[in-house]
């Protein structure tokens, strides 16, 4: 019996390390769908946590097939940093658990000609309970500081942002 419910605690605690996401406007189609050539902007109180999270999202839109320009006619990416928080990595490590997680909080907007095409809402977070966190999948990033925790988010939200104009979501 103890050890059920051991079990079930351990269980609810792992759950704080997912993310969020909240899809507020759909487009019938896919973002592709309506060219490859994309601008993207990225604004935020932390002018590194801006550029990085810049370079990680163009990053990725080039290896799905799109062209980074500065064309008004193009596909516009907004993304709009509202909370960052690398966490403690103190806590991560002797507390465990949720405590001295870090967080990414922002809304990503994909618009064509002031329509638009997805406006989605998404929070990652890093508790270093994740097995193999982050796009590498490297099952010891759990223990790195407040470098590798703000990666870990950045990979993770650039991931989420980009499959969200790769895929259809209807």
């Amino acid at each position: 019996m103890n050890v059920k419910i051991l079990f079930l605690i351990l269980s609810l605690l792992i759950l704080p390390a997912c993310s969020t996401h909240q899809l507020n406007t759909i487009s019938a189609e896919k973002v592709s769908s309506y060219g490859k050539d994309i601008t993207v902007k990225v604004t935020g109180a932390n002018a590194d946590i801006v550029d990085k999270l810049t370079r990680y999202i163009q990053a990725n839109l080039l290896t799905a097939g799109f062209n980074i320009v500065a064309d008004d006619n193009a596909t516009h990416l907004d993304v709009a940093i509202s909370d960052f928080d690398p966490g403690n990595a103190a806590l991560r490590l002797t507390v465990g658990f949720g405590a001295g997680r870090g967080s990414l909080v922002y809304n990503a907007k994909y618009t064509k000609s002031g329509m638009v095409l997805i406006d989605y809402d998404g929070a990652e977070r890093f508790t270093g309970l994740e097995f193999s966190p982050g796009t590498k999948y490297e099952t010891f990033r759990n223990f790195g500081g407040e470098e590798t925790s703000t990666l870990i988010l950045l990979e993770e939200a650039s991931k989420h942002i980009v499959e969200q104009a790769t895929t259809n979501q209807k």
